[in-house]
């Protein structure tokens, strides 16, 4: 088979994305007092809202750094081919088909993402945010790996019609 299935970040939905990153950022720093007094919330003591606050500046900071750092890249950031997925978010080595036992689709309201059943998880980890939330993402959504089109110049269903050409 030829014709291998190439996504890069799509770069005007990045920068919107980092723009939203930022103005949470923006929201949390209120939160914590950095433009003056915090907001008084009448169900959270105000030491409940700082720590929002400060959980807010780093969650949504580094969203937005890693962003930022995808529009400067620009590389290719998922392949579906014959030898198999290889999605650079949560790993650079190729995760054969041999390896991936189910593929489904998982949705919540207007979130999808294409679900990776693997036969042992433990040799295909991901790294960064993604390694570190796979247990929780693994609870929620019944998969080993979410592949998720946020972002990128091609779409979820030519994604999933990937799959269904490459597999085997």
């Amino acid at each position: 088979m030829t014709g291998a299935f190439v996504a890069h970040p799509a770069p005007g939905r990045v920068v919107l994305l980092v723009l939203g990153a930022f103005a949470f950022v923006a929201i949390a720093l209120w939160m914590v007092g950095a433009f003056g007094p915090p907001p008084s919330f009448g169900r959270h003591s105000p030491e409940v809202t700082r720590i929002i606050g400060w959980l807010g500046i780093v969650f949504f900071g580094l969203a937005g750094l890693s962003g930022i750092r995808r529009l400067i890249a620009g590389d290719e950031e998922m392949r579906i081919d014959a030898q198999g997925i290889r999605w650079t978010r949560w790993s650079d080595r190729t995760i054969p088909w041999r390896e991936i036992v189910d593929v489904t689709v998982w949705r919540h309201k207007r979130q999808k993402m294409i679900m990776l059943h693997l036969r042992d998880p433990s040799r295909y980890r991901g790294r960064g945010i993604m390694g570190v939330l796979a247990r929780e993402n693994r609870a929620l959504t019944g998969g080993d790996v979410a592949l998720v089109m946020t972002a990128m110049d091609r779409s979820f269903d030519e994604a999933v019609a990937a799959i269904a050409r490459f597999r085997t």
